[in-house]
């Protein structure tokens, strides 16, 4: 780790890993979140995005849906649509996305296959890809804790949203947040939850994912070593991990990332964090 990383460690650690929120923040972008308010007096209510169930909470004696805005959604507006308790009549809610330009990253990998995967690669890459989409996509009735700890103490050395540029070649933007550590540091689960996909995978390395409820899930790439199994339910503030430099990397960290109905949003909606980072 370099000098500069253990100064910025030294001088954000104790604001970065203890500050949470009580709900996620909302930001009307690409990548963001939607806060919408819904009638606290009429029933269960049950919507949808797109066609997947958003995650419905309360904050303030006020019923409100948190609704994962995907990154390739275009600025315009859109809705939420359902139903409260056993009522039939149809429930529109509107919101309007507004444009972001995110940021382009150019990264050097040393390892060109982790970067131009050959037949060999791709044999084991595709199957991965599978398990993720289905882990990615995970939902239950379960009530979700918003009020979100720090997976780990660190500096974000990779926003969200970036557009990545390896060896020359534009790849997918960043999908989540990557926090500079030392390696074998522990990585803790945010909220409790429950172990859905865990293993080895040839860009992520170590992976592991956690459900923890009304598809608010949550994805921890490059680990040293996973402490957790498939099934587990793990409590908040519960050891799942430690920081390492496994997969498609050019040194130790954890790339967080955090989905809401099968959508993978910014995870510092989640988190008060430094109003600094690398670049």
């Amino acid at each position: 780790m370099s000098s500069l990383i253990q100064l910025c460690l030294l001088l954000v650690t104790g604001l970065f890993s203890s500050a949470t929120l009580a709900i996620p923040q909302q930001s009307l972008v690409p990548g963001g979140i939607a806060i919408i308010a819904l009638d606290s007096t009429a029933g269960e209510p049950a919507f949808s995005f797109r066609d997947k169930p958003v995650l419905i909470s309360r904050h303030n004696d006020q019923t409100v849906a948190i609704v994962g805005l995907s990154l390739s959604l275009k600025p315009g507006e859109y809705f939420i649509s359902g139903h409260y308790g056993d009522k039939k009549q149809l429930v529109k809610k509107f919101f309007t996305v507004n444009d972001k330009e995110y940021s382009t990253q150019r990264i050097t990998i040393k390892d060109k296959r982790k970067v131009n995967p050959i037949q060999q690669d791709m044999e084991r890459i595709i199957p991965e890809q599978k398990r993720k989409k289905i882990a990615g996509s995970f939902y239950s009735q379960e009530t979700a804790d918003l009020e979100f700890l720090n997976p780990v103490e660190g500096v974000i050395s990779g926003s969200y949203g970036r557009r990545r540029v390896f060896n020359g070649q534009a790849k997918r933007p960043h999908s989540g947040m990557d926090i500079a550590a030392p390696k074998g540091l522990p990585i803790v689960s945010p909220a409790a939850g429950t172990v859905i996909e865990s293993g080895d995978f040839f860009f992520s390395g170590n992976l592991l994912y956690i459900h923890h409820g009304q598809g608010l899930i949550t994805l921890y790439a490059h680990l040293d070593e996973i402490k957790v199994q498939i099934g587990d339910r793990v409590q908040k503030g519960q050891q799942i991990g430690t920081v390492g430099a496994t997969g498609r990397v050019t040194g130790p960290h954890l790339h967080w990332s955090v989905g809401l109905n099968g959508s993978w949003v910014d995870p510092a909606l989640f988190i008060k964090q430094p109003s600094t980072e690398l670049n």
